[in-house]
């Protein structure tokens, strides 16, 4: 009865893993303005993110200059599938970050970054670039909800087998 028990249990989890595939229907960024990895004579007064698929609100974005200071973004805009923002004159040479959250047409949040780089502008101390983030630090919390739905559901299968047991030893 315990090897029925055992498999069940891990037929169960098996199950639970393989239903748990990625999610294809959020938006997804398929262009912006300046270009990922472009360098421009001098930083850009708008700033454009174009998807997939039309953009709810709120969206925001976030441009953080080469010495780490954040950019005053202003009048962030979604219409449609893009998303925009008026950028001032910030005047620093070297690589930007541009950052972005919006909500897509099923309700979930995306976000992103892109880096572009100015030319010209005065020289400031560069920041180093934070390290990347990884696939269990973005998704932790997917884990940790899946990993206890996955237990419960076991033990909810288990406890009419444990019952059972219960009587047939008494």
């Amino acid at each position: 009865m315990r090897n029925v028990v055992l498999r069940v249990a891990l037929l169960s989890f098996a199950l639970l893993l393989m239903g748990s595939g990625p999610a294809s229907a959020h938006a997804s960024l398929v262009g912006s303005d300046p270009a990922d990895g472009a360098t421009l004579g001098a930083a850009p007064t708008v700033i454009t993110f174009t998807f997939n698929e039309n953009i709810g609100n709120p969206a925001y974005i976030a441009v953080t200059a080469p010495n780490g200071s954040k950019v005053d973004v202003g009048d962030v805009r979604a219409i449609d599938n893009k998303v925009s923002a008026k950028l001032p004159d910030v005047d620093q040479k070297g690589r930007y970050t541009a950052s972005y959250r919006v909500v897509s047409a099923d309700g979930h949040p995306v976000e992103g970054t892109i880096h572009y780089s100015s030319t010209t502008g005065r020289t400031v101390k560069q920041v180093a670039a934070p390290d990347k983030e990884t696939f269990i630090h973005r998704h932790s919390a997917h884990l940790f909800w899946g990993i206890l739905a996955a237990a419960v559901a076991i033990a909810l299968l288990l406890a009419p087998l444990r019952r059972r047991d219960d009587k047939d030893d008494a």
